[in-house]
């Protein structure tokens, strides 16, 4: 049942992003040069990324781990809206807690999630340099099910930025650093 549940969410996403794609290709271009659609394909708007990630299951010690990612962005929906879609591998680290048993003792129990994961980002731009984001999306890794976070980001130039997001997942959450690079 979990399983079509997700095929039906991954299924709606797509046709989300394709329509959005398809009513883009539709409109005339008029953002400035670095943010101009076109009605195809351009590789120009494939993005990569990665950073650290402080992350926490309740009842465990925090744990820190990474993330990697690419994601195309399909450009400006609204005014200082833009559309992204992304998808990544996420590993928490490892994260402990002590289970104490009468007559058994203690020792110490590991939790660790890992895996793929596809989200749709809509971020808001506030400033120049400055954008708000917020994300939404299945994880299909050892916490699968829904993701969301919010977050912010600046543009150092037009090829790099760094990101701050909070991400909650079925049972983790994390506090993300992340470095984007668009070539």
């Amino acid at each position: 049942m979990l399983s079509a549940i997700r095929v039906a969410v991954a299924a709606v996403l797509a046709m989300g992003i394709v329509s959005v794609a398809s009513a883009q290709a539709r409109k005339p271009a008029s953002p400035p040069p670095s943010q101009q659609q076109s009605s195809g394909f351009d590789a120009k708007k494939i993005f990569f990324g990665g950073g650290i990630g402080f992350n926490e299951i309740s009842g465990f010690d925090k744990g820190t781990g990474y993330q990697f990612f690419g994601g195309y962005g399909f450009g400006q929906v609204a005014k200082d809206v833009y559309l992204d879609a992304e998808v990544g591998y996420m590993d928490t680290g490892k994260m402990e807690r002590e289970v104490c048993l009468p007559f058994f003792g203690c020792s110490k129990v590991d939790a660790k999630a890992k895996g793929l994961w596809a989200n749709a980002v809509g971020r808001l731009m506030v400033a120049p340099n400055i954008e708000l984001l917020g994300r939404a999306g299945l994880d299909f890794g050892d916490d699968d099910g829904f993701m969301f976070g919010i977050g912010a980001g600046y543009h150092i130039n037009r090829n790099m930025k760094v990101r701050f997001e909070i991400v909650e997942r079925d049972t983790v959450s994390s506090m993300q650093f992340n470095f984007v690079y668009t070539p």
